[in-house]
């Protein structure tokens, strides 16, 4: 009886389009619960892959250990903190977290994104601790994407810093409005903080000559330091941040060179077409990327990322010149095994690997491998020479902005000029900076082409004395 009066109101009490309605809505929930279902059971029918082991800063955070808490436990009196886009800050914070050790001190090199910015405060818990800020300003005045957090923090938090030592090195252009704004506003705000700064504030210009102006400003830096904490140089020899470990397991999966969401040149097989005519002597590339597999939406002046890689006729060369085993299967792995960074670039892969795809081996050669390098020279006018080249002085200036900076002069090309120089294949790959992408302005349009992107790019191919430089 229930049943029939159910059904009866249903003929009676619902017309044509109530009965449309709740159809509609049974089928939707339906089919969302099935989507459901798919979504959870597909990664069970999906034969995963498997990557080689690779942690790197940028996916191995762990900000339950407060950096003070460490700094404390390990006796390191030093922080360096760098803000970096495209890698320069952390490189010259690194050479300077290695100038440390000389002093028979120890540092914590820190990305901020490392970090509890909320702990930020509390290194004025560790006595005559000195900190020291590597701050790249990026676009119109801003801070690099790795410092965002912390900067905000610096912005609207007061904070307490009596008893800080702090020195600041900026990396910016001249060519752009806001030169290194916010090493700048970084220096400017520790002093409100009540933080002591030891040195003045380096001002790095990469439109000039960035690499002497750190050298300047590190000379200087340690005179100050020297003279306020009485410590002493140590000489401790050649100091090793990686330590080289050979793969012997045959099995073990490799990187060949990690490619982004886009894929690699050969994969894509984009159009690459010349702009300029038969008879102009430049060269301007239209270049296309497809983009209709992938989600992705970009619009007119967004920068397109694009890792390039070595050419591979210098790989081989450089192989040669020292003696390596381009085929050798290798990592570095860090020496200090709580340092988040523990491989220097994706590991294991092998040695022509690493030098086509991980490590600038074209960029002029900084004054800290040429100090390096005279460690492995064995001719004594050589030797001398790659010192003077490395040294802060006016003559060592003066000859590094000659011979290296306006010469362009590479690791290759200072390898071929020293003939005695036999440095460890480890070692170089440990020394070199890492090659980081190249950022074009995109200059299609999404609303009229939907599957693809495309940059403009000029080629440049030019020769000093006898030697053809690319890009």
């Amino acid at each position: 009886m229930k049943t029939t009066a159910a059904m009866d109101w249903l003929r009676t009490g619902l017309d044509i389009i109530d009965l449309v309605v709740l159809t509609v809505m049974l089928l939707t929930t339906i089919y969302y619960s099935w989507r459901l279902w798919i979504g959870k059971n597909t990664n069970k029918f999906i034969e995963s892959t498997v990557l080689p082991s690779y942690t790197s800063s940028e996916i191995s955070v762990d900000r339950q250990t407060s950096f003070v808490t460490r700094m404390k436990s390990e006796e390191r009196k030093v922080l360096i903190i760098y803000g970096s886009q495209t890698g320069t800050a952390e490189e010259l914070a690194g050479r300077l977290s290695k100038d440390v050790q000389n002093y028979g001190q120890k540092a914590l090199l820190l990305d901020p994104e490392e970090m509890n910015v909320e702990d930020f405060e509390k290194i004025n818990e560790i006595s005559d601790v000195l900190l020291v800020l590597f701050m790249a300003t990026y676009g119109e005045g801003d801070p690099t994407d790795n410092a965002q957090e912390f900067y905000q923090h610096i912005l609207n938090t007061d904070l307490n810093l009596t008893g800080v030592n702090f020195a600041v090195f900026g990396l910016g252009n001249k060519t752009y409005g806001h030169f290194n704004e916010i090493a700048k506003y970084f220096n400017r705000r520790m002093e409100e903080f009540g933080a002591t700064r030891i040195y003045s504030l380096g001002l790095g210009d990469d439109d000039g000559n960035l690499e002497e102006d750190f050298m300047r400003w590190r000379e200087g830096f340690w005179i100050a330091v020297t003279s306020i904490f009485g410590w002493q140089i140590a000489e401790i020899g050649i100091v090793r941040q990686y330590r080289l470990e050979i793969v012997k397991d045959f099995s073990a999966k490799l990187f060949t060179g990690e490619y982004g969401r886009l894929g690699s040149f050969e994969k894509q097989r984009p159009v690459n077409r010349e702009l300029h005519g038969i008879k102009s002597d430049r060269s301007c590339r239209h270049i296309e990327f497809m983009i209709s597999e992938i989600k992705m939406r970009y619009e007119v002046g967004d920068h397109l990322g694009i890792f390039p890689t070595n050419d591979p006729v210098k790989v081989e060369e450089l192989g040669r010149l020292l003696d390596a085993d381009m085929d050798l299967r290798f990592s570095l792995v860090n020496l200090d095994e709580e340092n988040l960074k523990k491989n220097p670039f994706p590991c294991p892969c092998t040695i022509r690997t690493a030098f086509t795809h991980y490590v600038d081996i074209c960029a002029p050669v900084k004054s800290n491998v040429l100090k390096a390098l005279a460690h492995f020279t064995s001719n004594e006018n050589e030797k001398e020479r790659l010192l003077l080249l490395s040294t802060a002085n006016e003559q060592g200036l003066k000859e590094y902005g000659n011979y290296i900076q306006k010469e362009r002069r590479s690791i290759i090309d200072i390898l071929r000029a020293f003939p005695t120089c036999k440095p460890p294949v480890d070692y170089i790959l440990e020394l070199l900076p890492r090659l980081q992408p190249r950022y074009y302005s995109i200059s299609s349009s999404s609303k009229y082409s939907h599957d693809s992107l495309a940059i403009t790019v000029v080629v440049t191919k030019y020769v000093i004395s006898d030697r053809l430089i690319k890009g």
